[in-house]
């Protein structure tokens, strides 16, 4: 199975050739099961189980951006026909996801749109994209928590980093504050363990790479 993606960012695109996590992630293993040396009495949390349950709570979130590209599959492993891709992406038809598949080190997401005419799957990595990506008054706090998981992935200290995306989330009222709260919740989570199971909910489809062009 081949998915025809645009141009994405580089680290994404080898993710996605050689069907595997990226960054700090080596494999699936990894995603599933690591523990950090400084947590060896942690248990890791994120089974495929309770991956899904993660972004499932999330609801209508997703977008596919990529969709028009052939990166949506039918449950019976074809894909979609050009004109249904072309309106997923042009009505900005929003997705749920219903289960998370680990196969032969690539992850999968099956997903169920909210009109539900449409039932599918695609890939993790660069596949769905979150719609509050592009909430304005978001911005300054996911670019913060951006850095937070840059510095993770280079091993570098990430304590003031962390710091500056609180101060941002404290700015935040009503809604958007509510989205801070819990994505700074599972920033945390990734500052522990480091694996793409922890990305915030919230950054899917600007980590690892950006999935649309800016």
């Amino acid at each position: 199975m081949k998915l025809k993606l645009g141009r994405i960012s580089k680290i994404a695109l080898a993710a996605a050739l050689l069907c595997a996590p990226i960054a700090a992630v080596a494999s699936s293993s990894n995603v599933i099961s690591a523990k950090t040396a400084a947590n060896k009495k942690t248990p890791y949390h994120y089974s495929a189980k309770a991956w899904t349950k993660k972004l499932a709570k999330a609801g209508y979130s997703f977008k596919l951006p990529n969709a028009a590209k052939g990166a949506l599959y039918k449950p019976n492993g074809k894909p979609y026909g050009k004109k249904s891709l072309k309106k997923i992406v042009k009505s900005n038809t929003l997705f749920k996801v219903k289960k998370v598949r680990l196969i032969h080190n690539n992850v999968f997401v099956d997903l169920v749109s909210k009109n539900g005419k449409f039932k599918g799957y695609t890939s993790y990595i660069n596949g769905i994209y979150n719609k509050n990506l592009d909430n304005p008054k978001l911005q300054p706090l996911i670019e913060a928590e951006l850095g937070v998981m840059t510095a993770k992935v280079n091993q570098n200290p990430t304590a003031d980093l962390l710091g500056q995306a609180q101060n941002e989330a404290a700015k935040l009222t009503g809604k958007e504050k509510k989205i801070a709260d819990l994505s700074l919740k599972q920033l945390k989570e990734f500052v522990e363990y480091g694996t793409v199971a922890e990305t915030p909910v919230l950054l899917i489809g600007r980590y690892p790479g950006s999935v649309v062009e800016k």
